[in-house]
């Protein structure tokens, strides 16, 4: 049941508190979208001058990007996290209305809750006393609010495991699904939640199977999970998936049962099966040939977790080199560049992927680029062959692109010499990270160059 869903008036008073929240939430918002907007637009020019001052250029742009888009973000999440909370006699007028003897007027103090998360955390005993209350709505939704809080509702840990025996279905869904949330320091739960994997209802039965893996306590109870891989409500063979992965080797008696959910009418299901086999490792070498058929699945997600599982199972450079090279040409960036870097990561072993690399120096994406660059002197490539593409990948528009080429090239030695002219016009690049790069390749060819003549 959804908080919130009558429609019976807040008081007067309340009602204002709660309108002078939104605006101070809407005033924040704007702010902070601006200063994300600034922040972005002042570092966005000096990237290249703040990672090459670390001597680190490649991964600090590359996370750089993601550096970025998490401030903007952090940002503009606070519209759901600070405001009402800064103010400490907000969150007990909160407090307070969730001992209103008005049941509506306690929903909405739930539902405010609920939005603030930890920022409402001094609400947590009071919440955990609704779990006792004699209304079926409001036990469900403290469970609930209190499944927002993380390991700051531990204090409510036992209260929580008691309502794993409750009479309604949704609070002892709800109380799970936050004795998971609340992680390692929930473990005493560990037996009830064995039992609620029986429970007649399917989000109790998923959320017991969640919290057992979250909290650490998957490997006893095993064969319950492997069972509940079967069950036919989808919700289920997902968490049961995931808690199973969650045992890691321990679990390698599920792996049967695991690749048939490979096949799953879920992706959510096919998602997290890949993530599991990836979790038990090698054992689950049995199945590699439908997780290599997962990689053309046609949800991103499981695609991404099939290739995670494959190079963490391990497979023969034989069989694994063909896998990688087909993946280069994804409809995913994420997955082309992942393939890049696996075959990089196998050494002279994948020397036959030379030509699909070579071709994914031209890739759209700048990332893939980067790693075809860096696998072509990983694999031990002829250095006749990527010369010249290396010479002609220096003309990218990216900088980081620019300057993985130069790198790469400079990895070779006197065998880029070629490269020289290109590398010298290279070494005025307005990238500081560029013309490091250029500086390093152009130094290393040379003494490479004068160590040969000396032999």
């Amino acid at each position: 049941m959804e908080i919130g869903s009558r429609t019976e008036p807040m008081t007067g008073e309340f009602r204002s508190r709660v309108q002078q929240w939104k605006r101070r939430k809407l005033d924040s918002l704007r702010y902070d979208c601006r200063c994300a907007y600034t922040l972005k637009s002042d570092l966005e020019p000096r990237v290249a001058k703040i990672t090459a001052s670390f001597g680190k250029s490649e991964p600090m742009i590359k996370s750089g990007r993601i550096m970025k888009i998490c401030i903007a973000f952090l940002l503009c999440a606070s519209f759901f996290s600070s405001g009402f909370a800064q103010e400490s006699k907000d969150v007990q007028a909160l407090i307070q209305k969730l001992e209103d003897r008005d049941k509506q007027a306690r929903i909405i103090a739930i539902k405010t809750v609920k939005l603030l998360g930890v920022e409402a955390k001094a609400a947590i005993p009071a919440l955990t006393l609704l779990l006792k209350d004699s209304d079926t709505d409001l036990r469900e939704n403290a469970a609930e609010a209190l499944g927002k809080m993380g390991v700051e509702a531990r204090v409510a840990s036992p209260a929580l495991t008691e309502a794993l025996k409750d009479s309604n279905d949704r609070v002892r869904s709800n109380a799970a699904f936050a004795l998971g949330q609340i992680g390692v320091e929930a473990r005493s739960a560990a037996p009830a939640l064995g039992e609620l994997l029986k429970d007649q209802s399917a989000w109790a039965r998923g959320n017991a199977a969640f919290a057992l893996g979250k909290i650490g306590e998957a490997k006893p109870y095993l064969p319950s999970l492997i069972e509940l891989l079967k069950d036919q409500q989808e919700n289920v063979r997902k968490d049961a998936a995931e808690a199973v992965g969650r045992a890691g080797a321990d679990a390698r008696a599920a792996v049967p049962a695991l690749a048939l959910l490979l096949h799953d009418n879920s992706a959510q299901v096919r998602r997290y099966t890949a993530e599991a086999l990836g979790r038990i490792g090698p054992d689950a070498k049995p199945v590699l040939p439908e997780l290599v058929a997962s990689l053309r699945d046609k949800e991103f997600a499981v695609r991404t977790h099939s290739a995670y599982a494959l190079s963490k199972i391990g497979v023969e450079p034989k069989a694994a080199i063909p896998v990688w090279i087909e993946l280069l040409k994804d409809s995913s960036e994420h997955l082309r560049s992942y393939a890049a870097d696996a075959l990089g990561a196998m050494g002279p072993d994948a020397r036959a992927a030379a030509p699909a690399l070579i071709e994914a120096l031209k890739d759209q994406d700048r990332f893939v680029r980067v790693g075809a660059s860096k696998g072509l002197i990983k694999i031990g490539a002829e250095a006749g062959t990527i010369v010249p593409a290396l010479i002609e990948t220096l003309k990218d528009n990216e900088p980081l692109v620019r300057a993985s080429a130069a790198t790469a090239l400079g990895a070779l030695g006197a065998e880029a010499k070629a490269a020289l002219p290109a590398l010298t016009e290279l070494q005025k690049d307005q990238a500081t990270v560029v013309k490091l790069a250029a500086d390093g390749a152009v130094s290393k060819i040379h003494s490479s160059g004068s160590a040969a003549r000396s032999r």
